[in-house]
């Protein structure tokens, strides 16, 4: 079973390419891949109704994104319940079916891409399913119940490399941590997992832990992806981040966090190493001088 993309019957190839094509090496047409949004209408926190996915689709391309491949949340539990994660998945790629349909005509250069963002609620997901893994390929994008860390959440990473994925782990500079969190992402990165920062935490978005925490993981060479993790409401500020990170001397980082590591991921591919952020001297004062003018 491979992973479907969501694609009217009548989209052409430039508009969709099948996640098999892409896994397979077909050629990535040039622009940016976003792969954590919650863009699908109505199934969990993100786009209300058809309308807003739209529009959030739109705001995505304003910010140069050429490939979609949206996440809504899904509980591994529920991914352990066939009957039930039929049901619920069945109505997610309806609905994307929907988004697809509606944005061909107005983003014509634009292609859709689906997959999950699971919520490890139990310790040893089942992920043989394709449509629950990024695109369909060996990434799995994670993250831990309400921002809550529970004991042995390296056990839980594990367990994915060990099942022969990657697992993502989402929006590391967002959790409740109890003391430094350098520790655990170390260990999380010994067990095999990437990590994901938001955009919106390189300015200050979620506030100043989450942007301190984001900055750190990027100083320390730990971060091998940014994404929106857009919700189809606000900004994506995408744009905005990478300003930053280029205004911090983060040229390099920033062309590997935004560019090629998610073409990598999009494709089934090993990542790229992303070098330590060593800060332009004085950087940091213009920053906080480009906050209080914002």
């Amino acid at each position: 079973m491979s992973a479907p993309v969501a694609a009217p019957p009548e989209a052409g190839p430039e508009t969709v390419q099948r996640a098999e094509e892409v896994l397979a090496g077909a050629a990535v047409p040039a622009g940016l891949v976003d792969f954590h949004s919650h863009l699908v209408p109505g199934v969990d926190d993100g786009a209300r109704d058809l309308g807003e996915a739209v529009r959030g689709v739109d705001a995505l391309a304003a910010e140069g994104i050429r490939h979609v491949l949206t996440t809504p949340h899904i509980d591994a539990s529920t991914i352990a319940r066939p009957e039930l994660f039929e049901t619920q998945q069945r109505e997610v790629e309806e609905a994307w079916f929907r988004v697809v349909d509606a944005c061909v005509d107005r983003e014509p250069r634009m292609s859709f891409h689906l997959g999950r963002e699971i919520l490890l609620d139990t310790a040893a997901p089942e992920l043989s399913d394709p449509r629950v893994r990024l695109n369909g390929g060996p990434y799995v994008l994670v993250e831990f119940p309400r921002l809550n860390l529970p004991a042995g959440s390296e056990d839980a990473v594990g367990h994915i490399t060990g099942l022969g994925y990657r697992p993502v782990v989402a929006h590391v500079e967002r959790y409740l941590y109890q003391g430094d969190p350098v520790p655990l992402w170390d260990e999380w990165r010994h067990a095999g997992a990437a990590l994901q920062v938001n955009a919106a935490s390189y300015v200050g978005r979620y506030g100043a832990n989450a942007r301190e925490l984001a900055w750190r993981a990027l100083e320390l060479g730990w971060v091998d992806l940014a994404a929106s993790d857009y919700h189809a409401r606000g900004r994506p500020w995408i744009t905005q981040a990478r300003e930053e990170l280029r205004m911090a001397g983060g040229d390099a980082q920033d062309e590997a966090l935004f560019e090629r590591n998610p073409r990598h991921l999009l494709r089934g591919e090993e990542l790229e190493s992303v070098d330590p952020l060593v800060q332009r001297r004085g950087a940091w004062s213009r920053i906080r001088k480009y906050f209080r003018g914002r």
